[in-house]
């Protein structure tokens, strides 16, 4: 397998996706891993990256929730300084924030960077409950010219929660989003591969089962079950990437990544 960090050796025309749950910042021992993330980051080089549980150092105010399936209420940007946004500050990248967690003594969230001109498309509060806080964020990315809707998802643990929640964003892709390249990325929890039928419907490919590979990326000292998924429409998958190893050292999920050239 060629090496993912040696970007400049992929074709100018693909497009590299990366999906990531970050752990909080936190490596499977518990160690704050916040640089060494960022430093993984830098060396991708990807067109657009998919984070979940982008934790934040600062604590915030408190903030309610909307309810499930709404838009979720805008938080103000300085009390929302995140890991991802200090990724994005760093590596000059375009930011879109999801906040799922928002407490006085914690917060994290979804997130998506990418190099390209990148619009927000919107947040929702997908919580299955309030024990176990979800959310979907959404942005448009400009690629070669075309708008691709990039969608960073973090589902929950219980089977009949996930399925309530990727019912609904099939039936917001169908509203929404029923045209043109799409790529929906996230920490799915679904180990049985529930996703694949419900999204393959709407004529979204799993990319690594498109292309016959495991996709396995939990836990990350001995990935066994594929947790993480990446759905494309408009895009052929071209490669699953093998995650580079040091990533085993800096959260409990390796790296999803995926090459991609526009259909």
């Amino acid at each position: 397998m060629r090496n993912p960090d040696d970007t400049n050796f992929f074709p100018h025309d693909e497009f590299l996706a990366v999906s990531w749950n970050l752990h909080k910042g936190r490596t499977p021992l518990g160690l704050q891993a916040f640089n060494e993330m960022r430093d993984w980051i830098r060396t991708v080089g990807a067109d657009a990256y998919f984070l979940q549980e982008a934790m934040a150092r600062r604590l915030p105010l408190a903030s309610s929730s909307s309810r499930f399936g709404e838009a979720m209420s805008g938080i103000p940007p300085d009390l929302w300084d995140c890991q991802a946004t200090e990724i994005a500050t760093s590596l000059r990248l375009q930011l879109a924030l999801g906040q799922n967690v928002f407490k006085p003594s914690w917060r994290h969230g979804n997130a998506i960077l990418s190099p390209h001109p990148l619009d927000l498309g919107g947040r929702w509060d997908i919580s299955a409950h309030r024990f176990e806080r979800r959310g979907l964020l959404v942005a448009r990315v400009n690629f070669q010219g075309v708008d691709v809707h990039l969608l960073c998802a973090h589902l929950a643990l219980t089977r009949a929660a996930r399925l309530r929640q990727m019912t609904w964003i099939a039936h917001w892709i169908e509203r929404d989003a029923p045209k043109g390249p799409l790529v929906l990325a996230g920490d799915f929890n679904d180990w049985k591969n529930d996703s694949v039928p419900l999204f393959g419907a709407l004529g979204m490919s799993e990319v690594a089962t498109a292309l016959g590979r495991p996709g396995r990326t939990f836990p990350a000292f001995s990935p066994t079950l594929a947790l993480d998924k990446m759905f494309v429409r408009g895009f052929t998958p071209v490669d699953w990437l093998e995650p580079d190893r040091r990533t085993a050292w800096l959260s409990d999920h390796l790296p999803y990544m995926a090459r991609l050239k526009l259909a």
